[in-house]
């Protein structure tokens, strides 16, 4: 083979390997999107946070910096993450109800927004979410771990907890 043949033959790989590259990194995941779709199971970390709540079960949660799937792989890492922890988690029987019914925390119905398609089908089917205030100030209270924000709703009738909270590290 001439020298000029080979020289095409090269130039003519780099160029596929620069287009398929290219390709993949436009179409595939970035690893923030995979972890935000990678649904976690264990109870330990959510007990820790959100105790206050109850003894919690049958969890299905995320957590995931929202951040991260904006920026390039080529950016140095985020130096103020922040992660969203997503997901609901099973309370004892009756205690969504009880928690509901106490005046002082004034629950009125509220619908989650924003939940992550991968967490859909652990939701229960005819939720009736009711949020407070002032029940989100005592899952966050100061010594809860490193939870600065978010939202929490019950469905009484399920004993169903879903929370959205913002952990920044």
């Amino acid at each position: 083979m001439s020298r000029r043949a080979w020289l095409a033959l090269g130039v003519g790989a780099a160029a596929a390997v620069a287009v398929g590259g290219g390709v993949y990194a436009l179409g595939g995941p970035t690893e923030a999107q995979q972890d935000a779709e990678q649904v976690l199971t264990d109870v330990a970390p959510l007990q820790e946070q959100f105790g206050e709540a109850g003894r919690l079960s049958d969890p299905h949660w995320l957590a995931y910096d929202p951040d991260e799937a904006e920026r390039s792989r080529e950016f140095l890492p985020n130096p103020d993450a922040r992660y969203r922890v997503v997901g609901v988690a099973r309370l004892p029987v009756g205690t969504g109800a009880s928690i509901v019914a106490t005046p002082s925390y004034a629950f009125a119905p509220a619908d989650p927004a924003d939940v992550p398609d991968a967490l859909t089908q652990f939701l229960p089917g005819k939720a009736r979410w009711m949020s407070s205030a002032a029940f989100d100030r005592l899952l966050l209270a100061p010594g809860t771990g490193g939870i600065t924000g978010g939202r929490f709703f019950l469905d009484p009738s399920t004993d169903s907890l879903y929370f959205d909270a913002v952990e920044q590290p």
